[in-house]
């Protein structure tokens, strides 16, 4: 949602190489098509339909590529070691995009519509949202709630593996999830930091985990792969459709909580089998390298300019609208990006070092 802070994609002699480069190019365009969903599913002006299958797997795919890049030796880490890490990269992005969140909402929250919205809410109520880690409270930025939900899961899923190896950590979770949304009440009373969700979140985090340590891929090469995707989207559309709208920040798991891990796993193994099918391309790694940034920004991004919009008199959002402002959203991270990791890069979890190198060689 999330992308989101992954580890860098990256990575040093995997048990089971998948590419022969150092680096995963299709994790890449995988990380890149879920970004774009992301901002598409947020701009205001999509049509209905494509925002229920957008919320059926973006961010179940987040947490899923969030595990695949887990490296084992990681995983297999002194969870107190695990704790520090996980904390490093993921709570201070937290708390960095969530104070440009609050200077953002303290300048504009009275402005047009938003002075209704936000009418009797204090900085205090605002602050109260960083500590509870919730979407529905978090309104300066509801989408931070995928950094402490995957902090959460991260540790979660660390401590499942002191006891099993990653396919049974994937079985044991798998089965406890499938329970909860088979046998729990409607999720009106929610826990900080996605203590909830983060056991269903938990499960894409393992099967991705599980995937990098297989060494499976799905791929579209020939004639049975393609007739296996027409199946898997007929299959993905169909759960999608029955389920409706859903959303994992919100605890909304559709009309029927059981199909929204095999509709979701569906939906990430299509994209997993278009991105193995994409050429590598400049324009997918800097998506995939700079989702960070994009993923808690664009919401700021959009609203300033839909506000903008709004002043000059436009309508009604429709499609043109929704294209327009998720490609503004996602144009103007360009510069951001550029200018955090110039100058505040350990907020995006790269080293000082790297950026003073940089700066001698240039």
């Amino acid at each position: 949602m999330l992308s989101p802070p992954l580890e860098n994609s990256r990575v040093v002699a995997p048990p089971a190489p998948i590419e022969r480069s150092g680096r995963f190019d299709f994790i890449d365009a995988a990380k890149a098509i879920g970004i774009v969903l992301v901002v598409l599913g947020h701009a205001p002006g999509a049509p209905s339909g494509v925002v229920t299958l957008i919320y059926s797997l973006h961010m179940p795919l987040f947490f899923f590529l969030s595990g695949f890049l887990m490296s084992p030796a990681r995983a297999d880490a002194p969870l107190r070691t695990t704790i520090v890490r996980t904390g490093r990269a993921l709570l201070v992005p937290y708390a960095f995009f969530f104070a440009v969140s609050l200077v953002y909402w303290l300048a504009t929250r009275d402005l047009g519509a938003r002075a209704a919205k936000f009418a009797g809410l204090q900085t205090s109520d605002a602050l109260h949202g960083v500590v509870t880690g919730l979407s529905g409270e978090l309104f300066i930025n509801p989408v931070l709630w995928f950094f402490p939900c995957l902090f959460v899961c991260q540790l979660l899923y660390a401590v499942v593996r002191r006891v099993f190896d990653a396919r049974g950590a994937l079985a044991v979770l798998a089965v406890f999830a499938l329970a909860l949304l088979a046998f729990t009440l409607p999720w009106t009373l929610r826990w900080p930091w996605g203590l909830d969700i983060a056991w269903i979140a938990a499960v894409f985090y393992a099967a991705g985990h599980w995937w990098r340590v297989s060494g499976w891929s799905p791929r579209l090469s020939g004639p049975a792969e393609w007739l296996a995707a027409v199946v898997v989207i007929a299959a993905w559309l169909a759960m999608a459709g029955t389920q409706g709208r859903v959303d994992l920040a919100q605890a909304n798991f559709g009309n029927l909580p059981l199909l929204f891990v095999p509709c979701a796993a569906a939906g990430i193994v299509l994209v997993l089998a278009a991105a193995r099918s994409l050429p590598a391309s400049g324009a997918l790694r800097w998506l995939s390298d700079n989702s960070l940034v994009i993923f808690p920004l664009h919401p700021l991004l959009i609203n300033a300019a839909s506000g903008a919009a709004k002043g000059l008199g436009a309508g009604p959002y429709g499609p043109l609208a929704w294209v327009l402002l998720s490609a503004w959203a996602l144009a103007a991270c360009v510069p951001i990006a550029w200018m955090l990791r110039r100058f505040v890069p350990e907020v995006l979890g790269a080293p000082r070092l790297a950026l003073t190198t940089s700066r001698g060689a240039a």
